[in-house]
């Protein structure tokens, strides 16, 4: 409770008693360590390291539990299309995939809501969040165009927040995007989405880009390009968590 970055919680009755669960800071563990702590956090033997964070090799995310939303999924739900008719559930897929390899050559545990072109539902969703309780929780989206919006205009990364122990996930992972990738910014919200709201762990929904703005649409589909976004997104997931750890 002293920490400023909190972790995650549970409500659940006992009887007529309400009870309040406050999920432990995530630990990172040495290769050869299995000591586990309480709960299903592991014990924190080491600190995160920046200058070697972005070395996939460098194992920093040891111990550490990541669950990742590709957006949409399905007959029924492509999400918002590109210009070329290349769907948003597609392309939220392939730069899960890469990412979830980023994170893994890092030492994390990554959990997948959907790993092929399947219909799931936000509950499903929402379900594997709660019961995973991960580190933290991301779903990753492309945009659509607003309400009388400009197609040429329109672009930029977003991030999506519910709960307060999200928000220091969603800004970094926001300006981090944006500085790094020299991406522009589409902002930081504070929404009630499915996706944002679990309280079990800092629950983020990233829009990476609009799939209807021609020139962000050539970025969006780039693989040299989609592999620098995976590799930003776990660089910021790294360096986020060294930090939060120190707060």
């Amino acid at each position: 409770m002293k920490t400023d970055q909190q972790w995650g919680y549970k409500l659940r009755y006992e009887g007529t008693s309400l009870v309040l669960s406050l999920r432990h800071p995530p630990g990172t563990r040495k290769q050869e360590s299995g000591v586990r702590g309480q709960g299903s956090e592991l014990v924190q033997h080491s600190t995160f390291n920046i200058q070697n964070s972005t070395t996939p090799s460098s194992r920093s995310l040891l111990g550490v539990k990541i669950l990742l939303d590709p957006g949409h999924g399905g007959l029924e739900d492509t999400g918002t299309v590109g210009p070329t008719g290349y769907p948003e559930k597609a392309a939220a897929l392939k730069i899960s995939n890469l990412v979830r390899d980023q994170l893994m050559q890092r030492g994390a545990t990554v959990y997948m809501t959907r790993e092929k072109d399947v219909d799931l539902s936000l509950k499903d969703r929402i379900d594997m969040i709660n019961k995973v309780q991960p580190t933290l929780a991301l779903s990753l989206h492309y945009n659509a165009l607003p309400d009388n919006g400009d197609a040429l205009k329109t672009q930029g990364v977003a991030a999506f927040w519910y709960n307060p122990q999200a928000h220091s996930l969603a800004v970094f992972l926001h300006n981090y995007l944006v500085k790094t990738l020299k991406r522009p910014s589409y902002g930081i919200f504070w929404n009630n989405l499915a996706l944002t709201r679990p309280t079990v762990a800092p629950a983020v929904l990233m829009e990476l880009g609009f799939m209807i703005n021609p020139y962000e649409y050539e970025w969006i589909v780039n693989p040299t390009d989609q592999k620098k976004l995976a590799r930003a997104i776990a660089d910021g997931i790294t360096e986020w968590l060294r930090l939060s750890q120190r707060r």
